[in-house]
């Protein structure tokens, strides 16, 4: 799309930022408050397809029980000329993935703080009985605040929805998906993004995910078999983060840590130098109905997080991405491979 007004809802359509399988994404602004925000809208071709409206209405639902600094917010939906479309909060900067890949590595401090959030945004929606299912780097946006904030929750779980995936499917990311998940486990608890935290603390930490391989099939091959590999010897990083990342990577989710509040407490501890506590509550307990944590203290005065991990090495100015966040958007929403025959390996 070009440069012609469109209006969707009570926006007027900026650009478009990308096109996927499911949707286009826009910026946008309010008409009245002039808003900036960012606009999924369902493709007309799919309007009569009940699957994809589902898994449409299924990101709506989620994300209308969130609201939290460290989660990319919700603020509208609706349906505008048959199409359905999703209005989220517009981030300013771009994705962890971006900072990855002109950096290769974060420092352990760093890596820390932004675990630190995600790990609090990640309470509130496990608080909430939702499970993100699709943590990487590119689902990790960055605002000129200094907050790091988890997106994209089309592939999210519900405990109070139905499953939309068939038996035996699996979705996500396959290098930062957990062995239960790859499997296709009926019941997938919070130990399972806990485990994508750890491959996302040993990605930012080493420079390269845990496991990888040449096909999907060998990626989900060492998630379920393979030994946990070690970080390389780093005498400034505290010996207690590494067995953090260890135990969040463990092959069985009784194994990790379950409550993200506990993982960030001990993250804390790190920072501070103190001691680390060496039991973790093994699962989610039940969704409570009332209640959030508190917010994540405000990283205010400069340089802030955001700008430490946009203008780090190699070098370069602090630099909007706006597009990160509208590219994730439109990523697609549906299932990598079917593996049911690796449960049975």
């Amino acid at each position: 799309m070009s440069t012609f007004q469109e209006v969707i809802g009570e926006y007027k359509v900026v650009k478009e930022l990308g096109s996927g399988a499911s949707g286009a994404a826009y910026q946008a602004e309010h008409l009245e408050s002039g808003e900036q925000v960012a606009i999924k809208v369902m493709h007309d071709r799919l309007a009569s397809d009940p699957n994809i409206q589902n898994r449409f209405v299924r990101e709506v639902s989620v994300l209308q029980k969130l609201d939290h600094p460290n989660i990319v917010r919700h603020i509208d939906c609706g349906l505008d000329d048959g199409r359905l479309y999703l209005v989220m909060e517009w981030v300013d900067y771009g994705t962890l993935d971006t900072v990855l890949r002109r950096r290769q590595q974060i420092g352990w401090r760093e890596t820390v703080e932004c675990v630190l959030q995600i790990c609090a945004g990640l309470q509130h929606a496990h608080e909430r009985g939702i499970i993100h299912r699709d943590l990487k780097p590119a689902n990790l946006f960055l605002s000129t605040a200094g907050h790091v904030k988890v997106g994209d929750f089309g592939l999210a779980r519900d405990a109070e929805l139905h499953r939309l995936t068939m038996e035996g499917n699996t979705v996500g990311s396959c290098r930062y998906m957990a062995p239960e998940q790859i499997r296709g486990a009926d019941k997938l608890t919070s130990a399972c993004d806990l485990y994508a935290v750890g491959c996302l603390m040993y990605r930012m930490l080493e420079g390269r995910v845990p496991f990888d391989g040449e096909t999907i099939i060998q990626v989900f091959e060492n998630h379920l078999y393979k030994e946990i590999p070690k970080l390389s010897p780093n005498s400034d990083r505290p010996a207690a983060l590494d067995t953090l990342v260890e135990r969040l990577l463990a092959k069985h989710p009784a194994d990790r840590p379950g409550k993200a509040d506990e993982v960030a407490e001990a993250l804390q501890a790190i920072l501070d130098g103190n001691p680390v506590r060496t039991e973790f509550t093994a699962v989610t307990p039940e969704p409570q109905a009332e209640g959030d944590p508190p917010a994540t203290a405000d990283n205010s005065g400069p340089p802030n997080l955001t700008e430490r991990l946009m203008s780090g090495e190699p070098g370069g100015e602090v630099r909007q991405a706006n597009w990160g966040l509208l590219l994730a958007i439109v990523g697609a929403i549906g299932l990598i491979a079917l593996i049911a025959w690796l449960a049975n390996r």
